[in-house]
């Protein structure tokens, strides 16, 4: 028979399981896998969304079927986070209560666990982030940022268009109607907040995704706290496929154990999780240097002056 506290285990495993995917941002890029007893060091193989071969045809019979090209990315397990905490003992009965219901153990688990959640994926979405130096797709100011305007904004978004639409003269293109993403830092939020197009957004969505603010010249536009600033006030927006772009590959297996300390009552519970991430291809990804300073002008100040007696 299970324990308590390894219930708990098994309840806080689940949780991050089934909520970590909604907390990533940049994460939406990729195509990430959860893996099963994977050490740091370890490459894993990460199987990307297959593509199919068109042929000329004249009429006739078909030639045999071919299978899907399925492409591989290896990508090596090389970061990790972990976490240590204590629950009390009426906290441990309070999920063991629920036990008769899976579902909503999960859920009271993750009450516990969502902290934790967050961050874990905040630096896998990070760790995304930084992979803009492999964009095939790049646009800067003869080396230096563009400093953002409102319509300079604009305009990146309708470059970055261009760029994906071109293909390659054979009918290939990398862009894919409603799967094209933009993650941008809340800075060129700003900007882009003072557009016509995108002041009152109304998504049509049954669901909003985590960061998404609207959608512009075919791009739906999410925001993320972790996008990519190797220097001081100069960020590197993301551009690419939803789920083609960027590949992970993280543990699903939170490694947790328990145990209880010295002249304490309490428990305490400690693991960690493993990931890495790749970008293989190039030709999905886009970024742009870009400064994008918080100013406002404000109206003028006006003051009233009296006469005094």
């Amino acid at each position: 028979m299970t324990s308590t506290k390894q219930m708990i285990v098994n309840a806080f495993s689940k949780a991050f399981n089934k909520h970590f995917y909604n907390e990533l941002v940049i994460g939406k890029l990729a195509h990430s896998e959860m893996k099963q007893h994977i050490n740091k060091g370890d490459e894993v193989d990460i199987t990307m969304p297959g593509l199919v071969t068109l042929f000329d045809y004249d009429g006739g019979n078909l030639p045999t079927a071919e299978a899907a090209t399925l492409s591989t990315c290896k990508v090596k397990i090389d970061r990790g986070k972990a976490f240590h905490f204590e629950l009390s003992e009426m906290e441990e009965k309070m999920l063991q209560g629920s036990k008769d219901n899976p579902e909503d153990q999960v859920e009271l688990a993750k009450d516990y666990t969502n902290d934790a959640i967050k961050q874990f994926a905040a630096a896998v979405d990070a760790s995304y982030a930084n992979l803009y130096t492999r964009a095939g797709h790049y646009l800067d100011n003869s080396g230096s940022a563009i400093t953002l305007t409102p319509q300079i904004a604009k305009d990146i978004f309708a470059y970055m268009q261009a760029k994906f639409q071109r293909g390659d003269g054979k009918g290939h293109t990398n862009w894919i109607d409603g799967s094209m993403v933009c993650v941008i830092p809340p800075e060129y939020q700003f900007y882009l907040g003072q557009l016509e197009e995108l002041k009152y957004t109304e998504s049509g969505k049954t669901q909003l995704e985590k960061g998404y603010i609207g959608n512009l010249c075919g791009w739906e536009i999410l925001v993320s706290n972790n996008i990519a600033q190797p220097e001081d006030g100069v960020f590197y927006p993301l551009f690419g496929v939803k789920d083609k772009t960027l590949a992970g590959g993280i543990s699903a297996d939170l490694n947790t154990t328990y145990y209880t300390p010295e002249k304490n009552f309490n428990t305490c519970y400690k693991g960690y999780g493993l990931y890495g991430v790749g970008a293989p291809r190039a030709d999905y990804l886009g970024t742009a240097k870009i400064k994008a300073p918080l100013t406002i002008t404000l109206p003028a100040s006006t003051t009233n002056s009296s006469d005094k007696s």
